[in-house]
C-alpha cells in the first residue's frame, strides 16, 4: 500500500496531474481539515523564524503528507523504448517513490535494499522530554523550557496532561545513504497513535488531543569525532495505515550539502511533539530524542561522469528578488532572461534509486548574477528538462531542486539497463510561474487573497507575507542547448 505521495507530485506536470486525479477512487478524497493541516506545514517556511528551530525543514507536498491511500500508476508509453525500460515511465523505481511506502511494505528495488543492508544501521534508543525539563544539551532550550509556562500566544503546558507521551520509543525501522542524501524511517509503536494521525484525516480514531510531530534538530558524530550534517533540510512525512491506530512512522529526509566521511556515524534526531488542538495555535510541548548508528563507507562508492552545458538565448523566467538586509525573499515577478554564455556542471551517477543528474558548479556571464542562477535552480520553476531515451520523449518530469545553487534530477535507470539505452537527450526548458494566489493566514491557509497574474517584464510585486499557492505556468523550450549525456 502505497500512502505518502511527496516529491512525486512535485514532479509531475499539470497534464500529469490531471491524468492521476482522474484515476482515483473519489472516497480517497482528502478532508477539508487535512488539505488545512497540510497547507500551514507548508507555509511555516515564509514566517519570520519564532525559533532556531522553526524554519529548518523542507516543506512537505499537499498531497503527499496528506497520504491519502492512493495506488500511483502512471501507465505511460514509451514507443521505441525496450520493454527493460518500462521503469522510465513507472516511479516505484525511484528513491522518492520507493519511501512512499511503509517499511514493510516496499515493492522490490534490489539496488536500494542492498543499499539500506550496507549502512548496518542500528537502534540506540530514545526518550522523551516535557517542555520546561529539556536538557539544555541544545543552544535554545532554556527559551524554549520558559514557554512551558505560557506566552501570549498559547497556554501554559500541564506536564501530566502529557505524560502519556514519557512512553513514546522511536525504532529504527530503516535507514538509506547514497552520499547525497540521508533518510530514515523510524517506528513509534503506540496504544494513543490516533493523536498524531486525527490531523491526517484521521478524526474517527480515538484521540485525546491532535498532535503534530516534526524533525527539529540533527546531531552527531562520524568516526567519533561532532560533525555538523548541514544539508539543505530537514523534512518529515508521517507515514501510515489510517485504519489502525496502534502506531505511525515518521520519515526524516536530509539532503546533505556533502558526502558524510567514510566509517561510522552516531547521530541524535530530536522530534518536536506540536499540540494542535487549536488551529489558530499551535505549541510545543514535548520532544524525541532519537540516536542510532549507521556506516557510510558503502554509500560513498559511486563513480561520477561529467560533462558541461552551455545556455544560449532568452525566455521569460520567474525571479524572486533577496532583500539584502534581511536576506528573506521579497519580491517576485516575471522577466524576459538572457542566458547567452551561462555554462552549468553536469555530473551524473549511478545511485541505489537509479541515474542522478546534479548541478553543483557553474560559471556565470557577466549579465548574470548570483540573485538569477538562484532564481534558475529553483523548485517548482526555473530551470528543467525534457528527456529523451533512444531517441523518444520521455514523459516524466524530474527536477528536483535542492536549493540554491544545488539542483538534481532522478532518472530510474539502473546501471543494468545501459545495454538496452543508446542515448539519453536533456533539452531544457524554462518554467515560469503565470499568477498566484496570496495566502493570508500563517495557519489557516484557506484564507487567501486575490489571484495575482505575474505578467512579464513587469515590475516585481511584493513577496505575500505567508506564501501563496500557484494559478499557474508556462514554459520556453531551449531546443538549441539540448545535451548527450555520457554513458560509458
Amino acid at each position: 500500500m502505497k500512502q505518502s505521495l511527496y516529491t512525486v507530485f512535485q514532479n509531475m506536470t499539470s497534464e500529469e496531474t490531471g491524468r492521476l486525479f482522474e484515476t482515483l477512487d473519489p472516497n480517497t478524497c482528502v478532508e477539508e481539515n487535512t488539505v488545512n493541516r497540510i497547507e500551514a506545514r507548508l507555509n511555516r517556511r515564509f514566517l519570520k523564524q519564532r525559533r532556531s528551530f522553526a524554519s529548518v525543514w523542507k516543506p512537505v507536498a499537499i498531497a503527499a503528507a496528506a497520504c491519502a491511500v492512493i495506488y500511483l500508476t502512471l501507465g505511460f508509453t514509451v514507443p521505441g523504448v525496450a520493454d527493460g525500460l518500462y521503469r522510465l515511465a513507472h516511479p516505484d523505481t525511484t528513491t522518492d517513490s520507493y519511501f512512499m511506502q511503509q517499511p514493510d511494505e516496499h515493492e522490490p528495488v534490489k539496488e536500494i535494499e542492498q543499499a539500506i543492508e550496507n549502512t548496518r544501521a542500528k537502534n540506540i534508543g530514545g526518550c522523551v522530554e516535557m517542555i520546561g525539563s529539556y536538557s539544555g544539551e541544545l543552544p535554545n532550550d532554556a527559551e524554549i523550557n520558559k514557554e512551558a509556562a505560557g506566552t501570549t500566544e498559547h497556554p501554559a503546558v500541564d506536564p501530566d496532561e502529557y505524560a502519556y507521551l514519557l512512553t513514546l520509543q522511536p525504532e529504527l525501522k530503516e535507514l538509506y545513504y547514497d552520499g547525497s542524501r540521508l533518510i530514515i524511517n523510524a517506528h513509534f509503536e503506540c496504544p494513543f497513535a490516533g493523536d498524531f494521525l486525527v490531523g491526517f484525516g484521521n478524526s474517527e480514531i480515538a484521540h485525546r488531543h491532535n498532535l503534530d510531530m516534526l524533525t527539529a534538530h540533527v546531531l552527531g558524530t562520524v568516526n567519533g569525532t561532532p560533525y555538523d550534517f548541514g544539508g539543505y533540510g530537514h523534512s518529515v512525512i508521517p507515514i501510515f495505515d489510517k485504519k489502525e491506530a496502534n502506531g505511525f512512522t515518521m520519515q526524516t529526509d536530509i539532503d546533505l550539502s556533502t558526502p558524510l566521511p567514510d566509517g561510522t556515524v552516531e547521530m541524535t534526531l530530536y522530534y518536536y511533539i506540536y499540540n494542535c488542538d487549536d488551529p489558530e495555535i499551535e505549541y510545543n510541548v514535548a520532544r524525541v530524542k532519537h540516536q542510532f548508528s549507521f556506516d557510510t563507507t558503502a554509500g560513498n562508492k559511486h563513480e561520477a561522469k561529467t560533462c558541461e552545458l552551455t545556455l544560449s538565448g532568452s525566455a521569460p523566467m520567474t525571479v524572486t528578488e533577496m532583500d539584502p538586509e534581511t536576506k528573506e525573499f521579497s519580491k517576485i515577478g516575471n522577466r524576459t532572461v538572457s542566458f547567452d554564455g551561462l555554462k552549468l556542471n553536469l555530473e551524473t551517477t549511478f545511485l541505489p534509486g537509479g541515474m542522478t543528474i546534479a548541478i553543483n558548479t557553474y560559471t556565470l556571464p557577466n549579465s548574470f548574477d548570483e540573485n538569477l542562477m538562484q532564481s534558475l535552480l529553483t523548485y517548482h520553476e526555473g530551470l528543467q528538462f525534457d528527456v529523451y531515451v533512444n531517441g523518444e520523449r520521455v514523459e516524466y518530469r524530474v527536477p528536483n531542486s535542492l536549493g540554491g545553487d544545488r539542483w538534481k534530477i532522478e532518472l530510474p535507470i539502473h546501471a543494468e539497463d545501459l545495454p538496452e539505452i543508446r542515448s539519453i537527450r536533456l533539452v531544457p526548458k524554462i518554467v515560469r510561474i503565470t499568477g498566484i494566489v496570496p495566502i493570508l493566514d500563517p495557519v489557516d491557509a484557506s484564507k487567501k487573497g486575490d489571484p495575482i497574474v505575474l505578467t512579464v517584464d513587469d515590475a516585481p510585486i511584493g513577496m505575500p507575507e505567508y506564501g501563496f499557492n500557484l494559478l499557474g505556468w508556462e514554459e520556453a523550450v531551449l531546443s538549441d542547448c539540448a545535451i548527450e549525456l555520457p554513458l560509458n
